[in-house]
């Protein structure tokens, strides 16, 4: 395997220095596909190594701020101005699941061991289930949230704590006559989101573990997590958080904001996010100091007006920027715009 020279992001991403948004992710999904290292596990070091500056290089060219930066002043610019572009194991798998709508999608077709949980494969699915693969990453005219964007066939097929998680979908059953859009539950973890186990009592040396959401059974309401080392855990929602890339915003430390950084873990008894920013330096935020991104599950917490909503889950759709204020869909019907320290993950 050819190892990757990230001294030119353009040129390791093979777009001209104009290439739009568009074409930018175009490239960025084929690289980083080729070189996922699930996808090279007779190649695995190498292809880490790759992948973490296809990541980089991505990271830094769809960030309109970062972008300009890096091209009046080269990485040098980036350095010295605290949007270092260096990426970290974690933090590469997680702009690559963020891309495909929060998901790893090699865990969602295939499972870690390349067959959990999927039958007979994309054609093979039980029920006459079928699917189309299409990103939900940015730039490529999806929302977040969608790695499989339409189905054809009946749901009959699917184990009934797969088919509890695409509970809302439009026309199921009618055969392959027609197609119809999926909507996920905005109040459930999508198969495949990448997770950390967290808060578990009975089995603590679990906690920490990096995972993938597989399934979700409704009557006990636990989630089928696979570790990273093979062990499937039924775990509830709130001792699992959500591997996401946040942005940093409103600290009296102006370098910070607007950085980017990987939610490694949550501080409890102090409500502090523990951060990773540029695959080293780690701070401990609170919750009106970091972004969730779109598509992130999270829990609406201390409403004074509108208490009926405390401690439900919502998907988070957009943040504007100027109100910081997140807009939040808690049910097909009903959306909320609650402030960054009333959303927790």
């Amino acid at each position: 395997m050819e190892k990757l020279d990230e001294s030119d992001y353009y040129k390791l991403l093979g777009v001209p220095r104009g290439a739009t948004e568009q074409e930018i992710s175009k490239a960025y999904k084929k690289l980083a596909i080729k070189f996922h290292p699930d996808k090279n596990p007779d190649n695995k070091e190498q292809a880490e190594e790759n992948f973490k500056k296809v990541c980089e290089a991505y990271e830094v060219l769809s960030n309109k701020e970062k972008r300009q930066t890096y091209d009046q002043f080269g990485k040098s610019g980036l350095n010295s101005s605290g949007m270092s572009g260096g990426v970290s194991s974690e933090q590469a798998e997680a702009i690559f699941s963020q891309f495909f709508g929060g998901k790893d999608p090699f865990s969602v077709l295939f499972g870690k061991d390349g067959v959990h949980g999927m039958g007979g494969g994309i054609g093979g699915m039980p029920g006459g289930v079928s699917f189309q693969f299409q990103s939900g990453g940015p730039g490529m005219g999806q929302m977040p949230g969608g790695i499989f964007h339409e189905f054809s066939g009946g749901m009959h097929g699917l184990p009934p704590e797969m088919a509890a998680m695409f509970s809302g979908m439009d026309g199921i059953g009618g055969g392959r006559r027609g197609k119809r859009t999926r909507r996920e539950r905005p109040d459930l973890l999508p198969i495949g989101t990448r997770v950390r186990v967290r808060g578990l009592q009975g089995a603590k040396h679990h906690n920490g573990k990096p995972g993938n959401v597989k399934a979700y059974d409704e009557t006990s309401q636990r989630y089928s997590v696979q570790l990273d080392d093979g062990e499937v855990l039924k775990i509830k929602m709130n001792n699992l958080l959500q591997i996401l890339q946040a942005k940093v915003v409103n600290m009296t430390r102006a370098e910070l904001n607007g950085m980017d950084g990987v939610i490694e873990a949550f501080d409890e008894e102090k409500q502090r996010y523990h951060v990773s920013l540029n695959g080293t330096d780690k701070v401990a935020l609170s919750p009106s100091n970091v972004v969730l991104p779109k598509g992130a599950r999270a829990q609406i917490v201390n409403l004074t007006k509108g208490t009926q909503w405390n401690h439900k889950v919502g998907q988070v759709i957009d943040y504007d920027n100027e109100g910081g204020r997140y807009l939040v869909q808690m049910s097909e019907e009903q959306q909320l715009r609650v402030k960054l320290e009333n959303l927790l993950l």
